[in-house]
């Protein structure tokens, strides 16, 4: 089982400049972060291995959000994902 992080921590190992509290809160909220952070309290606390999804992306293909250009593997969650979505057309 891994460890939850606060939503802080998740960005900073993600974004060379992390958006603000208030932003990583609103994505919270919207379900913008996958799998969704859970609220602890009044701290948001997610899975180090969780994704962005941009909003207005995510209609047209699931993929991960590369931020700042990098380029990586994807995540074991994401690929589980895109795979049962091409099962189900």
């Amino acid at each position: 089982m891994s460890k939850y992080v606060s939503l802080i921590t998740w960005a900073g190992m993600y974004y060379e400049n992390p958006p603000s509290r208030d932003t990583l809160r609103r994505w919270a909220r919207n379900g913008n972060i996958y799998p969704a952070p859970e609220l602890q309290g009044r701290e948001y606390l997610v899975l180090p291995e969780a994704f962005y999804i941009k909003p207005n992306k995510c209609a047209i293909r699931l993929e991960q959000h590369q931020p700042n250009g990098r380029i990586g593997r994807k995540s074991s969650l994401l690929e589980k994902l895109i795979n049962e979505s091409e099962k189900k057309l």
